[in-house]
């Protein structure tokens, strides 16, 4: 006698999760029939039916519409899956590396909240900082040093709208950095040279133009409490020190967010690193 596993409508819907409306659709739509119709009109569904019906909605839930799964399931071949299944790889693969991405950046402001509760605003620190690969803008001095502001933020721009479209960025924010002959001189604080974004991955789709390291070593470091413009203050507390120290620095500066107008509203409450790497002694 030959065996069957059948499940009714109601059934096979509680199963594998929809209500039976959605099965009647599938049905009507040609998508999903079921396995037996009786004379009656009374459908029921076969056990080797659930795997077939996970994987369409797997498709569905990757995006797939229901016309395309239709079309699929009219024509389907051994072949024809094995194709719609290396799109829908390729597809999940491109997912899989924006959720990581996501990730990171989740994970790098979590880490930028937890160390504005621990930081000390005005006074200088020596840091040991990792290496870190920095994606630059054009460079911005002669035009900052012009006033000339809507270049400067047209550059910035430039900069911000290519680190989106490489979808590179490690979500630590855009940094500013200055030159030592600047920052080194009152009043000059506010010359910047250049725009950079902290990136996770290699170099490969960056210009090599763009691509700048900032080195491993250590840092003077000071934070300070404010508007992110308002450097002065900040750049005073490092001169001095450098030159209490006998310090010397090396060619730029790097200031960066930590906390910002997505954390708040108050520009008061904003929190700004500057990190300057300390030469080594001659």
């Amino acid at each position: 006698m030959k065996r069957r596993l059948t499940f009714h409508t109601g059934e096979f819907a509680r199963i594998v999760g929809v209500n039976k409306r959605t099965l009647h659709y599938y049905d009507e739509q040609g998508i999903f029939k079921p396995d037996h119709v009786a004379e009656n009109g009374y459908r029921s569904y076969s056990f080797r039916q659930f795997y077939p019906f996970y994987l369409l909605r797997m498709l569905r839930g990757m995006g797939l519409e229901l016309s395309e799964i239709k079309e699929y399931m009219e024509h389907r071949s051994p072949e024809r899956l094995d194709e719609l299944l290396g799109e829908q790889q390729a597809w999940l693969k491109q997912e899989q590396a924006k959720i990581r991405r996501q990730l990171r950046i989740v994970e790098n402001q979590r880490h930028l909240l937890e160390l504005a509760r621990t930081v000390i605003c005005g006074r200088v620190e020596e840091l040991e900082l990792p290496a870190a690969r920095l994606v630059l803008s054009r460079n911005t001095r002669r035009q900052a040093a012009a006033d000339d502001w809507p270049m400067v933020e047209q550059i910035a721009t430039e900069h911000e709208r290519q680190v989106t479209e490489l979808q590179i960025s490690a979500g630590l924010g855009v940094g500013a950095m200055v030159a030592a002959r600047d920052f080194c001189q009152p009043g000059q604080e506010g010359i910047i040279s250049h725009f950079f974004t902290i990136i996770n991955g290699p170099y490969r789709t960056v210009e090599r133009a763009y691509r700048h390291t900032r080195p491993a070593g250590t840092y003077l470091v000071t934070y300070f409490q404010g508007d992110y413009d308002d450097t002065a203050k900040a750049y005073a507390l490092l001169r001095q020190y450098i030159k209490e120290q006998g310090c010397k620095v090396g060619a730029f500066s790097y200031e960066e967010s930590i906390l910002e107008n997505m954390s708040m509203s108050d520009s008061r409450g904003f929190i700004t690193r500057i990190a300057v790497p300390k030469a080594a002694a001659e």
